[in-house]
């Protein structure tokens, strides 16, 4: 209906066209209307040439209107105010459906700058590159954290650390790399995490590059806390009695700035007076166990690295805990992935973890039916980390994260430096202990090397 007038003028310019030649063909026979044939022929010309004139015209707005979609021009506007209603109705068309486009491209516009600048106010690093290393994506906290200008490929990267550009394209998916760089006098301690993805042909790779710095110096501040609680606790369980008891020694032997003549003091006074400085010297020896600790804890020796046998290394641990096994009624095992690994530590130091650790699981042990304790290795050759397992009381939830902070001990007899000292030590070899604990069921501590 919309085009009605179209197919309707179409129609009669067919019918004139067929009709002429007929007209043509009838006066050519008519000697007296020479004028009209040659007028005939002239007219049939004409109409063929309107006709295809009225069709190219139709082509040309078709060709015009598919041009502004191929090069996206949302701004191309058709006539509607002509005297031809069939092309009225196709230019109203055409401009409806130019309308719809132009909207669809400002909204992707809109969502493309909300993206933008949502990338560009993100703290963590963002790079996107291509197969060829042409950069796609770099947000400012890139720029930031690596002190660098605008660059096309990632091979200008180069000025960062000569191995950048190398590093960026080996980076794997789904795996995270934990870099440390020295920009201009600053060390950066970055966590790097990549996603390789498809658009149409491309393959293009996504790195982010996260500055952990501030969350390390957080939790160092964190552990500082509690370690200052910790010191306060333990300073005041001493100082306290000490302080309680010099001052009823002191009243003892003096009233109101006076001293009592020596016969008062009888059996009952030098008895006291004696089991109040023992008390006071039992408290002091406390303290200076707990500040000889402390130095301990700081005055690690430098790790003597050396390519040892785990199989005599849990050998070794084995023949020193054997009669205490046996004794407590513990199955002590051992799993090693491969007889023939080795580990590149420094043996005294890995064996003071490992006692430290199997000390505490006998301790956790203490109540159970059934004890058990394992070390076990994981697959590769150097060792990549060691577990040491027990199916002992375990640690309740709540004081879990802290088991490694210094002289924290949930044992009565306990110093709380044995966690924290093997802590140090995996940090000397540049590597960590964790632990994960389901209470009553078992304990896991992990040397990740």
């Amino acid at each position: 209906m919309i085009y009605k007038r179209f197919y309707v003028w179409m129609v009669v310019q067919i019918i004139l066209i067929s009709l002429t030649p007929v007209l043509f063909w009838f006066t050519l026979s008519k000697e007296y209307m020479v004028v009209t044939t040659f007028s005939l022929f002239a007219l049939w010309i004409l109409q063929i040439g309107y006709l295809i004139f009225y069709i190219n015209k139709t082509n040309r707005d078709l060709s015009r209107f598919f041009s502004a979609f191929q090069y996206q021009d949302s701004t191309l506007v058709f006539n509607e105010q002509k005297q031809d209603k069939a092309f009225q109705n196709l230019h109203h068309s055409f401009n409806r459906i130019i309308n719809a486009f132009g909207k669809v491209k400002i909204e992707k516009e809109k969502d493309f700058i909300f993206f933008q600048n949502t990338v560009e106010l993100v703290g963590v690093g963002l790079l996107a590159f291509d197969h060829n290393g042409n950069v796609r994506l770099c947000n400012k906290a890139f720029k930031d954290l690596f002190l660098v200008k605008e660059f096309q490929n990632i091979s200008e990267l180069d000025c960062i650390e000569e191995e950048f550009p190398d590093f960026l394209l080996r980076v794997k998916t789904g795996t995270q790399n934990l870099r440390r760089y020295l920009v201009k006098s600053r060390i950066l301690k970055l966590a790097v995490k990549a996603v390789d993805f498809r658009l149409e042909e491309d393959c293009i790779k996504l790195i982010a590059f996260q500055d952990i710095k501030n969350a390390i110096d957080k939790g160092e501040m964190d552990a500082m806390h509690k370690l200052i609680r910790v010191f306060t606790h333990e300073i005041m369980n001493s100082v306290s009695p000490i302080s309680m008891l010099s001052g009823s020694l002191i009243d003892l032997y003096e009233k109101n700035g006076d001293q009592p003549c020596k016969e008062i003091l009888s059996d009952g006074a030098i008895s006291n007076t004696l089991m109040g400085l023992k008390t006071i010297r039992k408290r002091s020896k406390g303290l200076m166990t707990f500040v000889d600790g402390y130095k301990n804890l700081t005055q690690l020796p430098k790790p003597h690295f050396e390519l040892l046998s785990v199989k005599k290394l849990f050998s070794h641990i084995d023949t020193l805990f054997k009669e205490e096994f046996k004794s407590e009624n513990i199955e002590f095992t051992t799993h090693l992935y491969d007889s023939e690994q080795e580990l590149i530590a420094d043996e005294k130091l890995i064996s003071q973890v490992l006692i430290n650790l199997i000390r505490n699981s006998i301790e956790a042990l203490e109540n159970t039916e059934s004890k058990s304790i394992s070390i076990s290795t994981g697959q590769g050759n150097p060792v990549n980390f060691i577990i040491v397992r027990d199916n002992g009381k375990g640690i309740p939830d709540d004081v879990i994260d802290t088991v490694f902070t210094p002289f924290f001990t949930t044992k009565e007899k306990g110093s709380g430096i044995g966690l924290n000292l093997s802590r140090q030590i995996m940090s000397l070899h540049g590597g960590t202990v964790s632990v994960r604990s389901k209470p009553d069921r078992l304990t896991e501590f992990s040397l990740q090397f």
